[in-house]
Parts: structure tokens; sequence; C-alpha cells
């Protein structure tokens, strides 16, 4: 964690043509509410036509910068979406033909300027299409291609940054299809595709940056077999500013990247065929694809001011919260992700939960399967908040909350079924699942934040084969998130030292006991 060598929190290319996007970004009055959104119980709208403005919105509120603070002479820079140390180890690529006023092509996006840089001048969804062994894509309006550059989180996290890098595309990823479906746009998640053909299209070397998911925006146009080769394209040799100073390479990281590619068409077909056969031993039947609206929330607000609303909440009142704040919260994170890994109505994931103050609900060890909770282990609360406390690395959040959740996987089941890329659905999932608990949580008044744990002591804790992938912890806040501004027009955190200066004090109390 040299200061002098911190990756820059943006990918800067040099002496680039690049296109302003709308920063008009206000909800239309006719938006359904956020609860409804997170609900996926919308109202009938007409789908939006993609356009340069719905393009503006799709990347604000997923990766747009809204907040900033400054310390000392060094500015920090907060993003929609959640990221485990403000690192934001993700990039946007941007790929559609010709929408109104902006030409067709492959383009990056700079939440900094809030432009989008000319890649290439040519259409490379087709090439795209290829890459990803589905033809749909080359007539779908807009495809996001979301990459990771691994160096940014492991200047802090070293090799368990790798992990860090899905987690925070699956906030990422929760942003981006919440916001879509407000607006009546189909969306879904390509994580099958030959890696280093995607690569190649947006210019990137697969180690340094390596391509994570693709997002198809827009009813898919089935243009059949597609003769676009990605090796038709020309290498794109552009001029990048360097992350930092001196770049470091962690080898871990870069085996497990490589070892979970797809690197031929046959891998990729391979991966095709596990995620369409019945494997029932890795998949889990999903809460329900659409709930009952709550009938009290903050505000009616649309999921855009939500987002904007949204903080990670870093310090907790240990209060009991209302019921609906674990049920519904925990129903809207769970429901089905629209991806090509997972079937419709089916998950990767189990939930693990200790739960210290909830409303009719003994603090206890519980799991969450199915859009229903079941019993574990009861025990006096004191006793399950210092045990989540301690398997959270001792962070305070694990035990203020009012539950926490381990988001987990069978893993050995899910790798014999579809190799080593089964590692990266499960936590892309486990990522979306985090990042919808954000903001279900902050749409009830609650408040959430994403944690890091000792992996063995989970699986101890809870007496379990699943392995943890991800902990978030939710809970009633102490205080309110000051909201996020517009693009160009990000809020200044003045109080950001005070609240760390809390948080510091809170993080030196030691739990008192570790298991129950």
């Amino acid at each position: 964690m040299d200061p002098a060598n911190r990756p820059s929190p943006f990918k800067r290319y040099r002496r680039l043509q690049r296109q302003p996007l709308p920063t008009d970004l206000d909800p239309p009055a006719d938006a359904p509410s956020a609860l409804e959104v997170l609900s996926g119980h919308l109202p009938p709208i007409t789908p939006t036509a993609l356009d340069p403005a719905v393009l503006a919105r799709l990347l604000f509120f997923s990766a747009g910068v809204t907040r900033y603070t400054n310390e000392g002479q060094r500015r920090s820079w907060f993003r929609a979406s959640a990221s485990a140390g403000n690192l934001h180890p993700l990039e946007l690529y941007v790929a559609c033909g010709a929408l109104s006023g902006l030409d067709g092509g492959l383009y990056h996006f700079d939440p900094d300027s809030f432009t989008l840089a000319h890649l290439r001048p040519v259409d490379v969804r087709a090439h795209l299409a290829r890459a990803a062994g589905a033809p749909a894509l080359t007539g779908t309006a807009v495809l996001i291609v979301i990459t990771g550059i691994p160096w940014r989180t492991t200047w802090k996290y070293a090799e368990r940054g790798w992990r860090h890098v899905f987690w925070d595309a699956g906030s990422l990823l929760a942003n981006l299809l919440a916001v879509a479906a407000a607006h009546g746009l189909p969306a879904r998640l390509v994580l099958g595709f030959v890696d280093r053909e995607v690569s190649h299209i947006l210019g990137i070397d697969g180690t340094a940056e390596c391509p994570l998911a693709v997002v198809a925006v827009g009813e898919p146009a089935d243009q059949g077999e597609t003769t676009a080769e990605p090796s038709e394209l020309d290498e794109l040799r552009l001029a990048v500013e360097p992350p930092s100073p001196h770049p470091l390479e962690f080898p871990l990281v870069t085996d497990a990247q490589h070892a979970t590619n797809l690197d031929a068409a046959e891998a990729l077909a391979n991966w095709r065929h596990a995620c369409t056969s019945d494997h029932g031993r890795c998949y889990q039947p999903a809460a329900p694809g659409t709930l009952d609206v709550p009938d009290h929330g903050e505000l009616a607000e649309p999921i855009e001011t939500l987002i904007l609303r949204r903080g990670s909440t870093r310090l907790m009142a240990r209060r009991t919260v209302p019921s609906v704040a674990l049920t519904w919260v925990l129903s809207a994170a769970t429901r089905p992700v629209p991806a090509d890994a997972i079937p419709a109505g089916h998950t990767l994931l189990t939930h693990d939960l200790a739960i210290h103050g909830v409303e009719g609900r003994a603090p206890g060890l519980y799991q969450w399967a199915a859009g229903t909770l079941a019993d574990h282990k009861a025990s006096a609360e004191n006793q399950v908040r210092d045990l989540a406390t301690y398997l959270c690395l001792g962070q305070p959040l694990g035990g203020d909350s009012a539950y926490t959740v381990f988001e987990s996987a069978d893993l050995d089941a899910i790798l014999d079924v579809f190799g080593p890329r089964g590692y990266r659905a499960a936590h892309l999932e486990a990522g979306i699942v985090n990042g919808r608990l954000l903001l279900a949580s902050h749409a009830l008044g609650q408040g959430a934040t994403g944690l890091t744990f000792f992996d063995d002591e989970v699986r101890a804790a809870f007496a379990t084969h699943a392995t943890c992938l991800l902990v978030t912890a939710v809970g009633a806040p102490t205080y309110r998130p000051t909201p996020g501004g517009q693009p160009g027009r990000p809020t200044e955190l003045i109080h950001f030292e005070t609240l760390m200066a809390r948080l510091e004090d809170r993080s030196r109390q030691q739990p008192r006991q570790q298991t129950i």
C-alpha cells in the first residue's frame, strides 16, 4: 500500500476523440418506484428507446462519480456502486450501432469526464457475438463489456483482491440491471465467451486488464449464424496512461485469471452445454421473481434517486429492525439473476445468516434458501454478535448489524460441473446479491455494507459444506449518507474524516467470544 504507487482509479486514453454524454439525468415523472423495481413487479411501462441519454443513465448510475472527499493533497472519488476499499477496479466499454447523435462503434466510458472515448469506428457487436457464441448479441441495441484491472485492488488486498474484482462487478451489475428494468429495457448477462477474443476486440491484454462480463441491453434479435471473426479486427495500439508509477503483477492472480478463461470455441461450447444441462446439485431454487411491494419505505423514490442516496454504512446501532427489513430485503436481493450461467428461477448460492436484532426472530444462526428462512442454531444475542464480529475479521459491523448475510456456494459441485469458470459465475452472483442488499436495505431506511471474512471459520461456524464468497451486514445506521450528485457535480463529503475516525475508535473494541 505504498501511497506513491497507488493506482489511478481512472483509465485514461491519450489523444482520442471523445463524445460528451448527456448530463441531465433527472428521473422521468412517470418512473416506477425503487421498491417496485427491486420487487420485480413493475407497472406497465413503455420500453425506452435506447439513445445516448438512456445510455448515459445506465453508465452513470452504475459506474459514475457521485461523491468525493479531499484527504490532504489527495482527492478520492466515490462511485454510484460500492467497491471494496473504494478502489473501483472496473472499466466499462460500449459496443453499439448508430444511436441518435452517436456513431456506431466501440467506446470506452470515462466516468471522470463523463465522456465516451471512441476506440473503433466499426460496429463490433457481431464480433462480440462470435466471441460469446451467441448470435443474438449482433442485433442487441447495446453491449456493455465490464473489465477488471486487478492491480487497482491488489494494491491493498494482495492476491485476495482478485475476488474483489468480481464482487465489485456484481455490485455494479445490480445497479445497472435495476436501472435498465426501470426503463423497460431487458438486460441479460453473458458470462461465457472466449476471453482472448474479447480482449482483442477491446484492445486489452487479458492480464493487467481482463474481461469479466458482457451485458446485452435491449430486445435481442437473432441474426442467424454470425461470420464476423474477432481476428478480422486490427490490433488496437492506443496510448494509455500507466495506472501507477510501478504496477505490480501478482502471479497467483494471473494464474487464477488464466485458469478460469475459456480459451477456444470448443471450451465455450462445453461451458454452454454445462449451463443448459440439468445439474440439480449446483442450482438451488431462487426467491420468487416478483414480490409484493412493501407498503412503506423512506420515499416512493425512483431507482436513480435511491442509488444517489445509498452509501456504504460504516457505523450501525445495535437496534432491532422490522421483520420486513429482513424478509423483503433478502427476497429482493436473491431474486433470479438473468445470466447465461444460471437457469431461469435458480441460483448458485445459499445464504447463511447471523441474526442479532430482527422483530419476530430469536438471535442465532440461520440459512436462507429458496426465499425461506430455516432455523439453524439459537443463542444469546451477545454471543451471536461476538461470533459474527469475529468471523468478519473483527470488524464491528459484522456484529453491530441487525443481521449479517454470509453469501455461500457449494464450490466443489460448481467446479465439477462448470470447471474453473464456475468460480467466476458464483462470485459475480454473490456480488449482485450484495449490491441488491445495499439498495433494498436503503430503500427501507436501513443501511448495509459488504465485508470480508475468515473463510474456514465461517464454514465451521455454520457447519456447512458450502464456501463463503462474500458477506453483507444489514442494520440500523447511526447516520444518513450524504446524497451523491449528478454528472459533473459530485457531492463533497466534508465530514468523511470525522466518520472514519469514529469507525477507527469502534474498531478498537474486540469481540469477547468467538464461538457458540
